[in-house]
Order: structure tokens, then sequence, then C-alpha cells
């Protein structure tokens, strides 16, 4: 079948934003840009260095997970996942010949896969919403080129990694809804967000929509008669996801009696935003911002949550003190433009999916509703949970840029494409 002058289009986004991707992490190095890096010593020793650096070279040098309680040293309480992957990579490079530290280099490579990855994912999503490639040019994009999503390309940590499944998450779930709610693409979701609860905690956001649709179609079975089936399904969901997604939680309270959560710093820290007014912290984002487009982890000089997504979501934590210029005006004009079309594509995917669902297109709306709805709500929850700047990272909320996204496609045009299966088949 020869491809459109759109599908062309859209091919050659992807290859480029790998290529720039690819680019990025060529020219950082594992010490730029980074989130609770931490350090590392040398594989050969006997040393358990403290953040995610720390965590990859432990896996690397020791070949198991930690044997202590993970909460005792920084960073080690995430789920193993990506720590486990890196350090493999690591092992591998220096049993090569690579020489310390330059074997820790290639942390970045997995990273760099999973940014390519989910680019390539949020076509799919795009496509399977809307057929007419005309229409997802710009989205894709977006997320393509997001400068958000390039830097998590470069980070030692597990964010990226967590961004790609929370992406296939949300790709296996409109496909459930799309085939008719087989069997095969529930199993796909639960083995999604199975291992999305033990490659970051924050994946756990997506149990709510999908949950909703979940729920959705729980109702329509009773009314069908289809009560058994649709039971059988879920009970497969949950024997699938449960043991995997809580895996790293159930060894940690079995072997060390440690509770999920999170290490955070204390209130004498400069990144405290606790002692400001609430309305200060989750209201509009401040003036005062597009002065000075960059990200200051001292409260003192910003703590508005929402000036400090945009700002690290353009330019990570940069704070240049010596900007020309002419470079600051463009990183101003990038801040308010990121500000306004923010504002402008949270207001479209909160009504398109009410819309879409007024349309007959119910479980479609309402789980992309309920998706950009909890993605909203869990990161004002956690601001005021962990009141601290580095809570109000765009990192933690990649997938809040996939449905800004999906609201750029033009409703009718989205409601026009034939999805690849509508019909009720249900699965034995």
């Amino acid at each position: 079948m020869k491809k459109s002058k759109d599908d062309i289009i859209c091919t050659l986004t992807i290859v480029l934003s790998w290529m720039v991707r690819i680019i990025y992490v060529l020219t950082t190095t594992v010490g730029e840009r980074q989130h609770d890096l931490g350090y590392a010593t040398l594989l050969s020793d006997d040393k358990v260095n403290p953040g995610h650096l720390g965590y990859v070279e432990y896996i690397a040098k020791f070949h198991h997970l930690p044997d202590f309680d993970p909460f005792s040293i920084f960073s080690y309480y995430h789920p193993p996942v990506h720590h486990i992957i890196a350090g493999t990579v690591v092992d591998i490079a220096h049993r090569l010949g690579i020489s310390e530290p330059y074997v820790y280099e290639f942390i970045q490579l997995p990273t760099c896969i999973y940014g390519c990855i989910t680019v390539f994912i949020a076509y799919r999503i795009l496509k399977l919403l809307c057929s007419d490639s005309r229409y997802i040019c710009i989205p894709l994009a977006l997320i393509a080129f997001h400068p958000g999503l390039i830097y998590m390309c470069g980070t030692v940590n597990n964010d990226m990694l967590a961004a790609m499944i929370s992406f296939i998450c949300i790709y296996n779930s409109l496909l459930w809804i799309n085939r008719g709610y087989r069997t095969k693409e529930l199993v796909y979701m639960a083995l999604s967000i199975g291992m999305g609860l033990i490659s970051k905690l924050n994946v756990a956001v997506l149990i709510f929509p999908m949950g909703m649709v979940m729920l959705s179609h729980f109702i329509k079975s009773i009314k069908e008669g289809r009560l058994i089936s649709c039971i059988k399904q879920y009970l497969l969901f949950a024997v699938i996801s449960l043991p995997i997604g809580l895996s790293w939680t159930v060894r940690n309270l079995i072997r060390f009696a440690s509770k999920p959560g999170i290490s955070s710093a204390t209130p004498e820290s400069n990144q405290y935003l606790g002692s400001y007014p609430l309305s200060e912290i989750i209201g509009l984002p401040v003036k005062s911002s597009i002065s000075f487009p960059f990200h200051s982890e001292n409260a003192v000089y910003c703590h508005n949550a929402w000036s400090i997504l945009f700002k690290t979501s353009l330019f990570s934590e940069m704070f240049p003190e010596d900007i020309t210029a002419p470079a600051l005006m463009f990183c101003r004009l990038a801040f308010i433009i990121a500000v306004l079309l923010g504002f402008v594509c949270a207001i479209l995917s909160l009504t398109l999916p009410i819309v879409r669902i007024k349309k007959g297109d119910k479980d479609t709306g309402l789980f992309l509703l309920a998706g950009y709805a909890s993605v909203l709500i869990t990161y004002v929850l956690f601001v005021i949970k962990y009141p601290y700047t580095c809570s109000c990272d765009f990192r933690y909320v990649p997938t809040a840029l996939l449905y800004a996204a999906v609201s750029l496609i033009p409703l009718r045009a989205s409601l026009s494409s034939e999805p690849a299966v509508q019909s009720e088949v249900q699965a034995s």
C-alpha cells in the first residue's frame, strides 16, 4: 500500500526524533542534567554508594538486588527494573574492556532506547485514535521534539522507562476498548501495568483510568448477560498484574518490614514549599517566571508548582546565569508559548472527552478523561504531600504531554476514524 505524504511526514518525524535523542545522549555525560544522581566508586571495591548511579553500580558490582532495607540508602527504594537493565549493560560493557568511569556512560544506552520506543508508541496511539495521518503530524511532533522527553533520554534514573511503559499501558488500554474488549488485549494491559509498577511508583496513576473503563465494561456485561465471561477476564487480569506489580513491595515488606513510599527531604531544605500559602503553590503560574524562565531548586525564587512544571519541561533544571540577551528573550518566549499552549490543551483534554462520550464513544472518552484528570489530581496531591520544588518537576507527569497531544486531534476527524475492530467480540 502506497504511503500518503502525511504518512511519510510522520515517519520522518519519528526517525528525526530518534536522531535528536541519539545525538543528545552522545553529547551528554551521566553527570549532566541528572536527578538524584549520587555517585559511584569502583566496580572492584565493596562500597555501596547512594543515588541512582550507586544503585546501578550496586547491581553491576554484586549481581543481585540490594540485600538491605532499600530505604536505608538514598534512591534504593525505587523499583528495580531500570536499574537491573542498566546494571547489566554496565557489567557487559566493563567485561568488554570499557574502563571506569567511562563504563557508566553506557547507562544512557537503555534510556535512549526507551525514549525512541516512547515516540513510536505515541505514534501508534495517535494513529489508533485517528487513522488520517494529516491530523496527527502536529500532535506527533509535539511529543517527538518536546525538550522534556529528550532530556529524559539521557538520565541515569528510571523516569524514561516509566514514561515508556505508561505510554504502552495507554496504548494497550485503547486497543482493548477499540478491539472489542478481547482477552488478548486485556492480558497486554495486565502485563504493562504490572511492569509499570515495578519500574516506578508514579505509573500507578494509570490504574484509575484503566479501572474506570473496566468498571464501565463490567456494568455493560451485566446488562448484556455476559457477567461470567467478564469476571473470568478480570480474574485473569488480576492473576497476571498483581504478582508482577506488587512483587517489589511484598519483597520489602517480608524481608525488611518496609512499607511502600518514597524518601523525601526535610523542611530545612531550601526546596521546601510547605511554608508558603497553598494558593501560591498550586495557583496560576506566576508572572515573575517570565523574566527568568529557568528553575532554581531554591523555593525562594519560585514556589509555584505550575511554573516549575513548565520550566523543567523546557529547560530541565538548567540555571544559566551568563545567558545572552537574545537567548534569554527566546527562552522567555518559549516559556510563554508553553504556558498558553498548556492551558489550551488542558481545557481541550477535559472537554473533548466529554463531547466524545456524548457522541457515543463512551469508553474511549471515559478513559481519556479519567486519565488526564488523574494526572492533574495526583500531581497536585503529590506536591501537597511532598512540598518541595523537586516534586513539581515535569519528569513526574510526562503522560500529561500525551493527553495534550491527543487533544490537538480534531474531534471530528478522530470520531470518523474506524478502529481496527468495533464489534463486541468476546474471546474466551
